[in-house]
């Protein structure tokens, strides 16, 4: 949370401190809105909700906990079943590739959406290749004006999941072909930081 507030507000500079994700953040696939455990329950085992995108069928959430383990142990608590768990290796954002966060508000007309895009090893790049891939989707929102804004992304071994504020999922394959980045899937959620 604290991570997201700083490259929301553009004081996370790339050239200062990489969006590196914290020690044991995972990215939870679920079937169902997500709802956490009590306050204290979570206070109790040293659980942290970052963020919930929820979607009814299609959710996900974002925890940092010591492992895979607690991810699991969290889940039973809070009696959900998740479907994928994908560690976070990296948070990459308008401000890594010199651009500017997206505003603190959602623009009029847009929504929020989730992109799943597949490329393998992608959390693994060097900060100079996780660098070029931020400053050619700044350069695709160039072109696209104020129809989209990118938010931030989750990058993993497997791929991303990146959270764009968009008027349409075709503003968002637009994007995608411009950035030349691959798009899976596309859900439509709501955000909420915790």
């Amino acid at each position: 949370m604290f991570q997201l507030s700083l490259i929301r507000s553009g004081l996370f500079s790339a050239f200062l401190a990489p969006a590196t994700a914290m020690a044991g953040q995972y990215v939870v696939e679920l079937d169902a809105p997500f709802e956490a455990p009590t306050h204290s329950v979570m206070q109790q085992h040293g659980w942290s909700v970052d963020e919930t995108l929820s979607a009814g069928a299609d959710s996900y959430v974002v925890v940092s906990v010591e492992n895979e383990d607690a991810v699991r142990d969290l889940m039973r608590a809070a009696s959900a079943t998740p479907e994928k768990i994908t560690e976070v290796l990296f948070i990459n954002s308008p401000t890594v590739g010199g651009g500017q966060p997206a505003g603190a508000q959602l623009r009029d007309g847009h929504q929020v959406y989730v992109i799943e895009r597949p490329i393998p090893g992608v959390g693994f790049f060097g900060l100079e290749k996780k660098q070029k891939i931020s400053k050619g989707s700044n350069a695709a929102i160039a072109k696209l004006g104020d129809t989209i804004e990118w938010d931030h992304s989750y990058l993993t071994g497997e791929g991303t999941y990146c959270v764009y504020r968009a008027d349409s999922p075709e503003t968002l394959r637009e994007h995608g072909a411009l950035a030349g980045a691959p798009i899976g899937k596309i859900t439509p959620v709501r955000q909420k930081l915790n």
